[in-house]
């Protein structure tokens, strides 16, 4: 079997998020990390996942204009969201096509198989 783009899809993006399990870590927090890597995310799509964990309450709902301006206890809620969970198995979606795309041990296939069309 082969494995192809999935077609007509225009945007596809963010992918919904389904979590099924996840395990915290306990990485160390950097400030200026954090920030670049907020500067780089679609803030849209951090909410989505934070609520596909149960954590959307860690997060402001809008996008705070200046990350460098946030306290470190604000900035290690988003590092925390960004570095310390790893969904272990669940799935994600394309909003167009509803294609899944599933986890498992903590690994997306992103593969679309011809059989599966």
């Amino acid at each position: 079997m082969s494995s192809r783009f999935l077609k007509n899809v225009t945007v596809g993006y963010p992918l919904e998020l389904t979590v099924k399990q996840f395990v915290e870590k306990d990485i160390e927090f950097d400030r200026e990390n954090t920030i670049v890597m907020l500067d780089k995310i679609q803030y849209e799509a951090l909410l989505v996942a934070a609520a596909a964990i149960n954590q959307s309450d860690r997060i402001p709902a809008e996008k705070p204009s200046k990350w460098d301006e946030l306290s470190d206890d604000q900035l290690r809620q988003f590092h925390h969201l960004l570095m310390n969970i790893d969904v272990i198995d669940g799935e994600l979606v394309c909003p167009e096509t509803k294609t899944v795309f599933p986890i498992k041990d903590g690994i997306p296939n992103m593969l679309k198989v011809d059989a599966e069309k």
